[in-house]
């Protein structure tokens, strides 16, 4: 069985030298799929701006994909779907102006990263299965 794990999906198309790479989201996928992890992808709306049909086409086959609908910020549905910090979110935000009202958003369910050389996914900590 995999263990959940969602992923701020328009922070991770920035991973690659800070740079939007289309397929920067599905390198981050699979690394996680390869860990027997489940991803759940989340995006701004604006998303359509960097990835096309194909691109969320081919991103839909390897994750469930969530694209915020205009006007809600794909924050509040990370926080949402993190079931109160029960499942870890991989991103570089820090989600500082969410704090106060998610004290449970700490750096132990929290996980950043980078895609570096050769294209590999590489993660701040030790991934974990949300717990029962």
């Amino acid at each position: 069985m995999s263990a959940s794990i969602i992923l701020d999906g328009s922070n991770i198309l920035f991973w690659r030298g800070g740079h939007a790479q289309s397929n920067a989201p599905q390198v981050i996928v699979g690394a996680l799929r390869a860990r027997r992890f489940a991803p759940h992808v989340i995006f701004d709306n604006s998303i359509k701006r960097y990835l096309g049909q194909v691109e969320i086409g081919q991103l839909l086959q390897l994750a469930q994909v969530t694209i915020a609908p205009r006007g809600t910020p794909a924050d509040a549905l990370l926080l949402q779907a993190s079931q109160q910090g029960r499942i870890q979110i991989v991103s570089n935000d820090r989600f500082r102006a969410w704090r106060k009202d998610h004290p449970q958003l700490r750096m132990n369910w929290l996980v950043t990263g980078s895609i570096g050389k050769g294209g590999r996914a590489n993660f701040s900590k030790k991934l974990r299965p949300a717990p029962l």
